[in-house]
């Protein structure tokens, strides 16, 4: 059974002609859904939040369920006004309620992944441990955001193995971190900045997911399926053809269209970065000519004024 919600985002990165959403499904195998999203207000921004849980029956639903509890319960009540610290610390409080229920041995290997979003006006800070992921895509290019917390992509970045055998590895799914296994999470961030654009101009989507979507889905796939039609529908479509695949785990996704383009660089920065750099050289620039055409006008100066002295010394001495 499908479950989406429609819901808009009152930031800068919403679009007047679509709305983002979010879908999560049961999957074709599974008996229970451990897949959790969530959308919270609050003082930081915009949050919005997939986690996927695991740790046997009912620890990985409650573990997801307890992440997106704390996490909502952290962020409405912030007083942080900065996205990266208000998200990094719902976070940690997610992971420390987690990691104390664990104690009850009905619940000791439960745990969750989780990847976050963040939109404040046009600064949007991603977090995530574990393999939830988050794609940019832009024309129909997708753009893995996020690396995943696995044992397969250590092998990877340490080239022992080529990502296409990661793909079909029998331990694809180990992760190396998640909420819940320690009581310090480090958690990987980005922040990222929208750089607005013309009418005519193509606009990015933020894509969320769980590891259910992109086992099923391509990333050329969720690209054209993202670009054609509406965020809504768009959710709706790449679920189904997961579903269609196998289904073989629970599968969520949320897709946020960006009222513009996404960038590592803030807008600020570089249109004003040289401008304000050469202002600053030209300021030093003209104290330093001043200060070398002072210098050599005092120099003259004393020099007239010795040359007088020796003139009149000399008058003086003849005379006398």
């Amino acid at each position: 059974m499908l479950s989406s919600e429609l819901i808009t985002v009152k930031t800068k990165s919403s679009s007047a002609t679509e709305l983002p959403a979010a879908m999560t499904d049961i999957g074709c195998e599974r008996e229970i859904n451990e897949d959790r999203y969530v959308v919270i207000d609050s003082p930081a921004g915009q949050a919005w939040i997939v986690c996927d849980g695991m740790g046997g029956t009912l620890g990985g639903e409650l573990a997801a369920q307890l992440a997106v509890d704390s996490m909502r319960r952290s962020l409405s009540a912030t007083q942080v006004a900065e996205p990266e610290m208000a998200l990094t610390a719902a976070i940690q409080e997610a992971n420390r309620v987690i990691v104390l229920r664990r104690q009850n041995p009905a619940f000791s290997s439960m745990g969750t992944t989780v990847v976050g979003a963040m939109i404040k006006g046009d600064e949007i800070t991603i977090a995530h441990a574990g393999d939830s992921r988050a794609y940019l895509v832009r024309a129909g290019e997708v753009q893995q955001l996020t690396i995943d917390h696995t044992y397969v992509q250590d092998l990877v970045d340490k080239g022992l193995i080529s990502h296409e055998e990661s793909m079909t590895h029998p331990q694809a799914h180990v992760l190396t971190k998640c909420l819940g296994a320690e009581p310090r999470l480090e958690m990987d961030r980005q922040t990222y900045w929208i750089w607005e654009t013309s009418q005519e101009e193509v606009k990015d989507y933020l894509v969320l997911c769980s590891d259910g979507l992109y086992s099923h889905v391509s990333d050329q796939e969720m690209g054209e399926i993202v670009v054609a039609a509406t965020p809504q529908e768009s959710c709706a479509k790449l679920v189904e053809l997961a579903r269609e695949r196998g289904g073989y785990d629970n599968i969520t996704v949320a897709i946020i269209p960006l009222d513009g383009k996404l960038d590592n660089q803030p807008p600020t920065k570089r249109r004003q970065g040289s401008p304000i750099k050469s202002a600053v050289l030209g300021v030093v620039a003209d104290y330093e000519q001043f200060h070398w055409s002072s210098t050599l006008l005092i120099l003259i100066c004393v020099g007239v004024i010795g040359i007088v002295f020796a003139a009149l010394y000399f008058i003086y001495q003849a005379m006398s």
